[in-house]
């Protein structure tokens, strides 16, 4: 190989007859100058950390890990659903408006009003909520959680016919649902989303508005979501085009925002 060429940031250097690649290489490697070498060392200091930061803002991308899912199983709270009360009048019952036994145990962990304290919660990363096992329904469901991400797209007030089931096909503000779209960047598209919901049986014991959170919609700012996690099966067949899983936070029920400082401010104070 003499007289073969090296290049490198504009520097040429001559092959010295190394019989192998590893050999040139490493010839090669030393004779970049010092300079360089700080440099590149420093470049890939950055390409390390700055790895390291996007995998712990996004948890894992394939299965969570044992641990995890053994605190969520031991978390898990039986949900009890209660009735819709507006004004002092029932205007639905804690199943909702289903005779379908599946869809009642479903809406039951919808409409649960129990609210954990704030050393419940499990923290959990929204690559690893997005990815958790669905033959693992029955052991997770009912957990309390906390996930970070990013409203995206907007709030959707569900007042558009037909309803669900969950509030008796209902159609008021303060009637239905807000499905609101969780994602792991800012401004994502919906199908890219873990949705959180909150609820008309929760939000009275709350200050939350949507002029509130509307601030936070598409714009670069973390916010942390806590609540009850559920598997809401009726729309595993649109992952992928309305939301990244039928995981779900639902029903919120504690919303918080990152200051610029690193800490966490809840929405309503």
């Amino acid at each position: 190989m003499t007289g073969s060429l090296a290049y490198y940031s504009g520097h040429v250097y001559r092959g010295t007859g190394a019989s192998t690649f590893d050999d040139q290489l490493d010839q090669f490697v030393g004779r970049i100058p010092m300079k360089i070498a700080r440099q590149i060392a420093l470049v890939g200091a950055c390409v390390l950390l700055a790895t390291a930061a996007l995998s712990r803002q996004a948890g894992s991308s394939g299965s969570p890990s044992a641990d995890l899912l053994a605190k969520l199983t031991a978390a898990k709270k039986p949900a009890v659903g209660k009735p819709l009360v507006i004004d002092g009048s029932q205007v639905c019952g804690s199943q909702g408006s289903t005779s379908d036994p599946k869809m009642q145990a479903l809406n039951s962990n919808k409409n649960r009003t129990d609210e954990p304290n704030s050393t419940d919660y499990v923290t959990i990363a929204w690559g690893d909520l997005s990815n958790l096992p669905v033959d693992k329904v029955d052991d997770l469901q009912g957990a309390p959680v906390s996930v970070v991400g990013y409203l995206s797209r907007k709030i959707n007030v569900e007042t558009g016919a037909p309803g669900e089931s969950t509030n008796c096909n209902l159609l008021q503000p303060n009637e239905v649902d807000w499905h609101m779209y969780l994602t792991n960047a800012p401004a994502q598209q919906i199908k890219d989303a873990v949705i959180v919901e909150t609820t008309p049986r929760v939000r009275p014991n709350h200050k939350w508005t949507t002029d509130m959170l509307s601030p936070y919609i598409n714009k670069p700012i973390q916010v942390r979501i806590s609540g009850w996690l559920i598997y809401d099966f009726q729309h595993t067949s649109v992952i992928g085009k309305e939301r990244a899983t039928v995981w779900e936070v639902h029903p919120i029920t504690k919303i918080e925002v990152r200051n610029a400082n690193g800490s966490w401010t809840d929405i309503e104070k």
